[in-house]
């Protein structure tokens, strides 16, 4: 199986890889076109954005909060990743296990932001019984990107499970934005990136090609701060005694999108070969895991007139997860684990516009997850195969949006999704050569999510919005059938001026069936029992502010900043991974064929989870960790960009102040005192457009 997966990988890349290098030649250079840089304040609320109703909309007229990173940005600042980016967004945070990434808004934090890549949903974030990482989401070149487009807030009637706390559309084949070209950049921390990127339009259709590879040599924070002196305590002299070189990274990426009379496909291949730690220091070389992902989406559409059109999509994926090297606990260990998972998906998309004030969307989906597998391998331990019989899925949805009049504007929205009937899990046992099968039935088996609003627009340069919506989200252990839910109400409010923008958003989520694993010590027995509990409830409450403005056309400033508040309904245990607070501020100024851009991002100090083992000592329950400290996180970029095709360059150094950045512990990596994040990093980048 693994070298059949090797080889048909090859020869799809090798295909793909080969198809856009011959039809550059053939086809025509797009033309530069004009960015948002470039359009007054006044125009942004008629941008146009697709993935909050998979169809093309303008910001007033999509019931949700929205932010639009463009091509033109993302230069302007230099970030270096996707991750950059998105921890620049308002209302997000990210946080570093030293395994996964988990992106966190609105006091929520983990596998709640559905990823789409010119529209396709990628590969679920969340999978019963199987680890299926969030950093292999975000694992697309910073070059390759021509928009964001970030919707928070419950998206589930749009996209179904896993669109928790909203969605980010990746857009990569916007040809209009820009065209082929090619850069490499060299770093601290022996970092580094090549991108190339082919293309070209005619009358008919579209291509583009974008690959990359990225590398770093990642954290190096030393364990004896990072640790309490219980924990340092138990290490053995052989033990590494930091992270240095343990937590490297290796990336590579390829996707092609390509177009013709109303047919499209999309195409995307991603590897991460990383370091990562696992519950205690490396001896040897480290523990390494290996994340493939490769997915196929097929799409036609087609009108029928004026007013009625049809899209049908098609979408394959798979994704494997080896951890192949596993390096902890004691020395010598040797041991692996293999996940994989398939998924197959069936969408049709019905519009309906009858006139100008109505329009409708009737959809239908049809999903398959197989051959989900687990596999750990680790000697002087008991050794269990699991497998997860193939669950089907099926979502019937709609949404409907009405103008009353010039000024109000209503939208409805449901989608009906069936689970099926009961998850089956066979555990195979090593040692004793025995199968046990379990069944989970699944209680509720119809989840209805849905969302209402209201827009007003108060004058051609104002509108208001009050939104309702709900959203489900899968859990992936395999002891509770019933999903995560979550309910927002929202109130968004924006206005636009030729030289300034505001925005505000008053936002209330209730976080309901949260599910937690326990863990029971018996003084009797010395054992410890786990149990399984999905009864949490959260309450969120928060406000966001975002305002940009333009003193000068060669100046613009922007600011966002969001207070939240997290509050555990069922118990006085206070959530962790919440941070109070979060500021974006960015200032970038046009001389020329320079740019000098400043950027910073704050995140305020916050607590671990909580570690949910009764000891002997009923009802004690203590945190992973202590809390960790608030701080600012401070970039600047400096990009010499001639107008028109040609060389260009960027010099950007993030973390200026070099600012102890510190993540707070989890399960996986329980240090006590945080997980030190990056120091300051020096980019240069030299690049060539065509």
């Amino acid at each position: 199986m693994p070298g059949s997966w090797r080889h048909r990988r090859a020869a799809l890349v090798g295909a793909f890889a080969l198809t856009p290098i011959l039809l550059a030649w053939t086809l025509p250079d797009p033309l530069r076109a004009d960015t948002l840089l470039d359009l007054p304040f006044a125009d942004l609320l008629q941008t146009e954005v697709v993935a909050a109703g998979k169809r093309e909309a303008e910001i007033r007229d999509i019931p949700a909060s929205i932010s639009v990173v463009t091509r033109e940005e993302i230069a302007r600042y230099g970030y270096a990743t996707l991750e950059d980016a998105l921890r620049n967004v308002p209302g997000f945070f990210i946080l570093d296990n030293a395994e996964d990434r988990f992106i966190g808004s609105r006091g929520t934090v983990g596998g709640g932001v559905q990823f789409l890549v010119n529209g396709i949903p990628q590969h679920p974030s969340r999978q019963k019984g199987l680890s299926v990482p969030e950093i292999a989401r975000l694992n697309i070149p910073i070059e390759s990107i021509d928009r964001l487009e970030v919707i928070r807030g419950p998206m589930s009637v749009m996209y179904g499970n896993n669109a928790f706390q909203g969605v980010v559309n990746i857009v990569t084949n916007a040809l209009d934005t820009d065209g082929a070209r090619v850069s490499a950049s060299v770093g601290s921390r022996d970092s580094g990136q090549l991108f190339a990127r082919l293309g070209g339009r005619s009358r008919d259709g579209f291509l583009v090609m974008n690959a990359g590879g990225w590398r770093t040599d990642g954290l190096d924070g030393a364990y004896a701060d990072m640790m309490s002196s219980a924990q340092l305590a138990t290490l053995t002299p052989d033990m590494h005694r930091d992270l240095d070189g343990d937590l490297w990274q290796r990336r590579g990426s390829l996707d092609l999108s390509a177009g013709w009379h109303g047919w499209s496909t999309d195409l995307r291949y991603s590897q991460l070969d990383y370091g990562i730690y696992g519950f205690t220091p490396a001896f040897d070389e480290g523990s390494g895991l290996r994340l493939e992902t490769l997915q196929t989406a097929l799409g036609y559409k087609h009108r029928f007139g004026d007013t009625l059109g049809l899209r049908f999509t098609g979408i394959h994926g798979q994704e494997t997860y080896d951890a192949y090297r596993l390096d902890f606990l004691y020395d010598g260990i040797d041991g692996s684990q293999l996940q994989r998972s398939r998924r197959w998906e069936l969408e049709l998309n019905l519009h309906w516009q009858p006139n100008e004030r109505l329009g409708a969307l009737l959809g239908y989906r049809w999903r398959l997850l197989d051959q989900l597998e687990n596999r750990p391998r680790v000697r002087s331990f008991v050794v269990a195969d699991r497998e997860i019989d193939s669950p089907r899925q099926q979502d019937l949805f709609g949404e409907i949006d009405y103008d009353l009049g010039q000024r109000l504007r209503l939208v409805a929205g449901a989608r009906l999704t069936w689970l099926p009937e009961r998850y089956r899990f066979r555990v195979y046992d090593h040692l004793d050569d025995t199968w046990t099968q379990t069944d989970l039935p699944v209680d509720d088996r119809a989840q209805l999510t849905g969302r209402v609003a209201a827009l007003w627009s108060l004058s051609a340069s104002q509108v208001l919005k009050l939104v309702w919506g709900n959203a489900a989200q899968d859990v992936d252990t395999v002891r509770t059938s019933d999903p995560e839910r979550i309910e927002t109400l929202e109130l968004v409010y924006a206005l636009t001026d030729p030289r300034w923008t505001l925005s505000a958003s008053l936002f209330r989520n209730r976080t309901s069936k949260i599910a937690r694993t326990i863990q029971t010590f018996d003084p009797e027995t010395g054992d410890y029992v786990v149990g399984y509990d999905n009864s949490g409830l959260w309450l969120t409450r928060g406000l966001e502010l975002s305002a940009e403005a333009r003193p000068l056309p060669e100046l613009t400033l922007s600011l966002s900043a969001t207070w939240q508040g997290t509050e555990d309904q069922r118990s006085e245990l206070e959530p962790g991974y919440s941070p109070p607070l979060l500021a974006k501020l960015k200032a970038d100024y046009r001389r020329g064929d320079f740019t000098y851009a400043l950027y910073a991002h704050y995140v305020d100090s916050m607590e671990s989870d909580w570690d949910f083992v009764a000891g002997p000592v009923e009802g004690v329950v203590e945190r992973l960790g202590e809390p960790v400290p608030a701080y600012w996180n401070l970039g600047l970029n400096l990009r010499w960009d001639p107008p028109g095709p040609g060389v260009y360059t960027a010099l950007n150094v993030s973390n200026l102040l070099d600012a102890e950045i510190r993540y707070p512990a989890s399960e996986l990596t329980d240090f006590a005192r945080g997980l030190i994040g990056p120091r300051r990093i020096l980019t240069a980048t030299i690049g060539y457009a065509f």
